[in-house]
């Protein structure tokens, strides 16, 4: 169902768009800055200044899925396994999770909190709640059906490529 709309209109909600993006870039800071404000802890503190947007999200499946291994974190959490091994390495050496094995399979990686990690891993929970807290207070503001449309623009947004949808259309033409 292809219409037809005003250039201006389809330039601002890009720009919209756009501004969208670079906000949630910008909030991974302001995230991290709110939970450096939330404790007291200078070990905890040293430690998430050492973390990436990356570590602090691998380490909150970690906290959600509990002992849990690399292909459970991927799939769940759409991360490539390769990032999640990097990332699980990284936060093994600041002490934030432990490995364990499986008796009789050594191959057989489950990761665990270490008490460091869930400190911070209660942190980003407190976090998380409070987002979520005020999404839901600004969404009160939109019917059920404004809603519904928002989370299926979302979902068209998340799992489609720009790139990829000029390519299929351009493809298309040529036919």
């Amino acid at each position: 169902m292809n219409q037809p709309h005003d250039e201006r209109l389809l330039r601002e909600v890009f720009e919209a768009f756009t501004q969208f993006a670079k906000k949630i870039q910008e909030e991974d800071d302001e995230e991290k800055a709110w939970m450096l404000a939330q404790t007291s802890d200078q070990q905890v503190q040293a430690l998430l200044r050492e973390m990436t947007f990356m570590m602090i999200h691998v380490l909150d499946g970690i906290g959600k899925l509990g002992r849990t291994n690399g292909s459970a974190l991927s799939s769940r959490f759409g991360i490539p396994k390769g990032t999640v091994s990097k990332l699980t390495k990284r936060l093994e050496v600041l002490g934030l999770i432990a490995f364990e094995t499986v008796p009789g399979n050594k191959k057989e990686l489950y990761f665990v909190l270490t008490p460091q990690g869930e400190t911070i891993y209660k942190l980003h929970e407190r976090l998380d709640e409070r987002i979520q807290a005020a999404a839901t207070r600004l969404m009160a503001e939109y019917t059920g059906e404004q809603l519904e449309f928002i989370r299926d623009l979302m979902n068209k947004l998340t799992s489609h490529s720009f790139l990829q949808l000029d390519e299929e259309q351009t493809r298309e033409s040529n036919f």
